[in-house]
């Protein structure tokens, strides 16, 4: 297959892939710029295996592939410079969620976590990302504003800011309260 018929039959794969790939990445990336870095990645390592001749049966399932290799070997590295990082407890004035209490709510098939996972998807990419590093990934507000390189009080406030959202928008009751610190119902 020539050079020419090579590239055309990429640009279709991707046109048909992008969309796919790209909320893939954009869900489980740290930042914005590592998210487009490592889609850029998958497509031209995709890119080049088809100039090798290599035979592609489902490129969807290769591309999510290597979009997943693509982002283990990121956050192992992450991993590597979050060990280095020392744990701190999160101020007493904030509101922040019980982190048992949204596990809990990600392991059920609950309207809630749906609810909530829509609320974040309004907001901006560096809300959206906060909240999955903090309780996706289990860091801490330090380390969570040392992933994203901004000021710890500014993940603070734009944390604090999109609980209040999701206080008025998202109703739940007593037993199925995601926002909880001390029993009291946020």
């Amino acid at each position: 297959m020539s050079k020419k018929d090579v590239t055309a039959k990429f640009q279709k794969i991707y046109d048909d892939t992008y969309d796919y790939i790209y909320r893939y990445i954009v869900s489980k990336a740290d930042t914005r710029e590592n998210a487009e870095d490592m889609i850029q990645n998958v497509y031209l390592t995709f890119y080049r295996k088809m100039l090798e001749g290599c035979t592609i049966l489902n490129p969807k399932h290769y591309l999510l592939r290597i979009a997943k290799n693509n982002m283990a070997d990121h956050y192992s590295a992450a991993a590597e410079r979050r060990s280095r990082i020392t744990v701190e407890s999160i101020d007493e004035h904030f509101d922040i969620p019980d982190n048992d209490a949204l596990e809990e709510l990600e392991q059920t098939e609950c309207t809630t976590y749906e609810e909530v996972m829509g609320e974040l998807k309004k907001e901006d990419i560096t809300t959206f990302n906060i909240f999955m590093l903090h309780f996706g990934q289990g860091l801490t507000l330090k380390e969570t504003a040392s992933a994203l390189s901004m000021e710890e009080s500014t993940v603070k406030t734009k944390m604090y800011r999109m609980l209040k959202k999701l206080k008025k928008s998202v109703k739940e009751d007593d037993g199925h309260a995601l926002f909880r610190r001390s029993g009291k119902v946020l």
